[in-house]
């Protein structure tokens, strides 16, 4: 009985098809044929997993630096512009088109007070311009 070890030939294919997107279960049924292919999916993700996680990061990279690189140095008036913009906000930057930010300014306590004060009389038909006269 032989040991069996990780092997370059599985690795390469095991790459090649992460990289096309074919799924895990498909990868794991095509590199049978080869001699030292493992039998359980456990030792295939022991022996090949991080080759499938380094061909994911590869595509990932690269469409991300295109996505990025549209979205700060494409054509403002394009689609794909503020597609690629929208995509990363909503990703990276937490932003949704249906949050909104209310900002109120706030005074402090005796602006308040002050203002209620002016509101309670303009409701009473007393106006501070009134009780001056």
């Amino acid at each position: 009985m032989y040991k069996l070890e990780r092997n370059k030939e599985i690795a390469k294919r095991v790459k090649e098809l992460t990289r096309s997107g074919v799924p895990v279960k498909q990868i794991f049924a095509d590199i049978q044929s080869y001699g030292m292919a493992p039998a359980s999916l456990t030792t295939f993700y022991k022996y090949y997993g991080q080759d499938m996680e380094s061909a994911k990061a590869a595509i990932t990279s690269a469409i991300g630096d295109k996505v990025i690189n549209q979205a700060i140095n494409g054509d403002p008036d394009a689609a794909s512009t503020f597609k690629s913009q929208e995509l990363y906000l909503r990703s990276h930057g937490g932003w949704s088109p249906k949050s909104t930010e209310q900002v109120q300014e706030v005074g402090d306590d005796m602006e308040e007070a002050a203002s209620a004060v002016d509101a309670l009389m303009s409701l009473l038909g007393k106006n501070s311009d009134d009780s001056e006269e």
